[in-house]
């Protein structure tokens, strides 16, 4: 996944040749540089890139893995460059938070050496070696940005970029690449390295896109001010800075090499030689997202489902004296009693779904029909293992097949209709008393005048038609149950129907339960 910002949008960073972005994932981070224009040899650069990199194993340059084709963009492919992600600041944004610290800045003088010395062993030159294509990860010194790079195999090619201009010779043009070509930048970086650590004002009155030094330094060396200052620090800075002077004068291939004019020993204890372990703060635009503590997959989609299915959602109770804006009209329980069975006094019954379609169960013909399409529609994907089953195990021809499933398809369908059709109108034909959203009811017939309370108990037994909570009855048993009652959380939605007390309930024909006793 792409690194973002705080607007979701993917992290960029864009330089003379190409877009890095950041990706992250379960292994590490990688960067991806998608190039910003054509350049013709750049398959054959990066190839020989690629190959020396993995041949010489360098602590401080990341593996690279060159694709020709690594992206699509409508419909096209272009090369992408990847590497292992390193993170860390540039080294400007490091020197700004520990100069002053000699001893760090010791021993970023001596891991500079021994990276341009491992560079010339290996015959490889970066190109471009500036504050911004050195990173300090966890104290260490990196490089990034192979695009200039030169490698043996590159032995009298042009140069693909001069590098940056406050780092690099004054004279160098792009016919200036070989293994020499990262003498002048190294001996630049390390004399402000050193500089600094003697003199850690000098980073207030000369830092800017630079170290210290600028390209004007190096075009008029006697009139530069910063020549001498560092001259004054002592004897070998004179030395070196008076070297930097005259290789400024000269060709950019006959500066020479960094590790010929200092040492890499050092007289320091191992606790001052160690990397400096405190990152300094470095301000990122990257929102980290939050970790699945669940698994180490990361957050995924998940459909959305009720918490609490709709048949198990309360119910208001109407009030018998006033009106709420969750209950219906006010009722007078000694309307109970005289309100025909199925009337919407004295019961709550769950709001119609949306858009139900009512049918008239006597037109069993249109009913089969109608359901028949249904089953069509929900068993779409058989016709095709209908077709698969008659070519393989029948020996059918291909048109024989289909004609063969789709008769067997629509003679189901039919069949399937009719007994839905049938059922429909023998559930119309039973005195509705209970709850009209049975499926495929399209009209709600009245019911016949209840029958006589005597008639309905004949062996009159005690009831208590006093109890406070909602009454629930069974449409398809005709009994009525207590809301809490083990037997009204079992019955079906279909089948569920409420009561404002047991007396609406008694005056629908409803019996009360032996468990609950309401």
């Amino acid at each position: 996944m792409p690194a973002v910002d705080r607007l979701g949008m993917p992290l960029v960073t864009s330089g003379q040749f190409a877009y890095v972005y950041k990706l992250n994932s379960d292994e590490g981070s990688l960067a991806v540089r998608c190039f910003r224009g054509y350049l013709k040899d750049r398959d054959e650069r990066y190839r020989a890139i690629q190959n020396n990199l993995r041949k010489h194993v360098l602590p401080f340059l990341s593996d690279v893995t060159y694709a020709s084709e690594g992206i699509l963009v409508e419909g096209q492919r272009f090369p992408i460059l990847f590497m292992k992600w390193i993170e860390g600041p540039t080294l400007d944004l490091y020197l700004e938070q520990v100069v002053g610290r000699r001893e760090v800045m010791l021993r970023l003088m001596q891991d500079w050496v021994h990276l341009v010395t491992a560079l010339r062993k290996a015959g490889i030159a970066h190109g471009d070696l500036q504050h911004g294509n050195v990173i300090v990860e966890r104290g260490n010194v990196r490089l990034v940005d192979h695009d200039g790079m030169f490698t043996p195999e590159m032995e009298g090619w042009i140069s693909s970029e001069l590098g940056h201009q406050h780092y690099q010779h004054p004279r160098r043009d792009e016919r200036v690449f070989n293994a020499r070509l990262d003498n002048f930048s190294a001996l630049v970086i390390y004399l402000s390295l050193m500089s600094l650590a003697e003199k850690p004002g000098l980073w207030a009155n000369y830092h800017d896109e630079n170290l210290l030094f600028s390209r004007s330094d190096f075009v008029d060396p006697e009139s530069s001010s910063l020549f001498a200052e560092i001259k004054e620090l002592g004897p070998e800075h004179r030395r070196l800075a008076e070297v930097l002077e005259e290789a400024s004068r000269k060709d950019p291939s006959d500066t020479p090499f960094l590790n010929d004019l200092v040492s890499v020993t050092s007289s320091l204890p191992s606790w001052m030689t160690a990397p400096f372990t405190v990152e300094p703060q470095t301000k990122t635009r990257e929102v980290i997202a939050p970790e699945d503590s669940s698994n180490g997959r990361g957050n995924r989609w998940k459909p959305w489902k009720p918490r609490v299915p709709a048949s198990r959602l309360p119910w208001t109770t109407p009030s018998s004296s006033y009106q709420t804006i969750f209950s219906g009209p006010a009722t007078d329980p000694s309307l109970a009693a005289k309100a025909p069975a199925g009337s919407i006094p004295g019961m709550i019954r769950p709001p119609l779904p949306p858009k139900v379609v009512q049918r008239d169960p006597d037109k069993i013909l249109l009913n089969t029909g109608h359901f028949a399409r249904e089953f069509l529609r929900r068993t779409f994907l058989w016709w095709y293992w209908g077709i698969y089953l008659c070519l393989k195990f029948i020996g059918l021809d291909f048109l024989y097949a289909i004609l063969l499933a789709v008769t067997c398809l629509v003679i189901g369908s039919l069949a399937y209709g009719l007994v839905r059709a049938m059922d429909l109108a023998r559930n119309a034909s039973k005195p509705l008393t209970a709850n009209p959203l049975q499926l495929g009811m399209a009209a709600v017939r009245p019911a016949p005048p209840p029958p006589q309370i005597k008639t309905v108990l004949p062996h009159p037994a005690p009831v208590s038609v006093t109890a406070t909570e909602p009454i629930i009855g069974n449409s398809r048993l005709s009994i009525y149950h207590l809301n809490h009652c083990s037997w009204a959380e079992k019955i079906s939605p279909r089948n569920r129907i409420g009561f404002t007390s047991a007396a609406a309930a008694l005056a629908n024909g409803y019996k009360p339960c032996k468990v609950c006793s309401p």
